[in-house]
């Protein structure tokens, strides 16, 4: 029996969950790997334990405060540049959150990817998920893409609002570890009331993740910076006019994605209000993970 065979079901999640990390060549702390521990609910204390036991030290390794796959030891380093280049990245993110947060109709700005882990490589950019009224979901996101834009043209190009959700249809259809980390690893800048029904109406992620509940540590209440003009924004979009520039939104972007394959289906009053989830993305990160368990399963 190999030493990858004895592995008990808290041992080999331990190993998942850092193996997940290593694709991002990000070790993790004990209280990292207790948060995104895959499928087991437990202690930390329990976490503890089985790092300290021979088995997974046969299959890992440390330096005292975060742990790595074995032969991974160059990543400590990495972990701990990557911490000051994002400790440096965010002023800037707290003045992109306030300033999305001052658009009409955006009830949840939320930090997301590398600077949410706190491993913001030298050529990464900041990631936001946005949270919109129902019936103002692709005009926000349109505008925000253009703002995106102009700011890869003009500035240092670190503005990336990509991902946004309706208040209308916040469940995500798709159900995958990949999702439930976003979902628990997002950082929640503005709209903590939304944040916490972004959550609950995807509760699901507990299967993936039973330890993240609640909101990462680093969440702040970025108020818009002009709430009144945010205000008589949404009061004049709140008309025909508004809601036919939604229309027309919709319905180009629905057809350019039907037309790529990427969102699947009819355009429906669902999918009007549920924005499309890029799959190669996330079949690239789970594939590399697989592959690294099945590394362990061959011994």
């Amino acid at each position: 029996m190999t030493v990858a065979h004895a592995m008990n079901k808290l041992e080999t999640a331990i190993y998942s969950t850092i193996a997940y990390r290593d694709i991002f060549h990000f070790p993790v702390s004990v209280f990292e790997i207790h948060r995104y521990l895959h499928g087991i609910r437990c202690t930390l204390g329990d976490v503890q334990h089985a790092l300290a036991g021979p088995i997974l030290g046969h299959h890992l390794e440390s330096d005292g405060t975060y742990h790595a796959l074995r032969g991974r030891a160059d990543l400590f380093a990495i972990r701990r540049t990557r911490a000051e280049l994002s400790r440096r990245q965010w002023p800037t993110a707290r003045r992109h959150a306030r300033f999305l947060a001052s658009l009409p109709n955006v009830r949840m700005v939320a930090m997301t990817g590398s600077l949410a882990a706190g491993n913001f490589p030298p050529d990464g950019d900041i990631d936001f998920l946005l949270v919109t009224d129902a019936g103002t979901m692709w005009r926000t996101r349109a505008f925000c893409r253009l703002l995106a834009l102009a700011d890869t043209k003009l500035a240092r190009g670190l503005f990336c609002p990509n991902t946004f959700l309706s208040l209308a249809a916040l469940p995500l259809a798709r159900r995958s570890l990949y999702d439930a980390q976003e979902l628990c690893q997002m950082i929640p800048l503005h709209g903590l009331d939304t944040y916490d029904a972004v959550r609950e109406a995807n509760a699901w992620t507990a299967e993936w993740l039973p330890n993240a509940m609640g909101a990462p540590l680093g969440g702040l209440d970025c108020r818009p910076y002009a709430p009144r003009v945010k205000r008589a924004g949404e009061w004049l979009l709140d008309s025909p006019m508004g809601r036919m520039l939604e229309g027309l939104e919709a319905r180009r972007k629905i057809h350019r994605f039907n037309e790529t394959d990427r969102l699947k289906g009819a355009w429906t009053r669902s999918t009007k209000e549920s924005h499309s989830l890029w799959d190669e993305m996330r079949l690239k990160i789970e594939a590399a993970w697989q592959a690294r368990m099945d590394e362990l399963a061959d011994g």
